[in-house]
């Protein structure tokens, strides 16, 4: 064989391997990739998931503060029916004493 030929070949082996190198490369590159594209996906599908029990926990909390909101209101309502309980009988001594102090005046002028 002629030197040139040669010399051909062994350039045409040595840009061959080049070229399985660079597609060797190549081929891990893609891989990388697909593992991210993957990766993303996954993940796009676990924020998904976790937006809709974010707004599952939402509606319970509102349920919550309407129950929390109800059980605040209880001793507020218990200490205005107990304030009407002692007005109402501070109202009725007073009426009461009133009446009597009037019965005891009308006593004495009857005699």
């Amino acid at each position: 064989m002629d030197e040139a030929i040669k010399a051909e070949l062994a350039r045409l082996r040595d840009e061959d391997n080049r070229q399985n190198h660079r597609l060797n490369d190549l081929e891990q590159s893609v891989k990388m990739i697909q593992e991210l594209t993957i990766s993303v996906h996954a993940l796009a599908q676990d924020m998904r998931q976790m937006l809709a029990e974010l707004k599952d926990q939402g509606v319970r909390l509102e349920r919550f503060d309407g129950r929390l909101e109800v059980l605040e209101q209880q001793p507020a309502k218990k200490w205005q029916r107990m304030s009407d309980k002692i007005l109402d009988t501070a109202v009725g001594l007073v009426a009461g004493a009133l009446v009597m102090g009037a019965v005891a005046m009308a006593a004495q002028y009857i005699h």
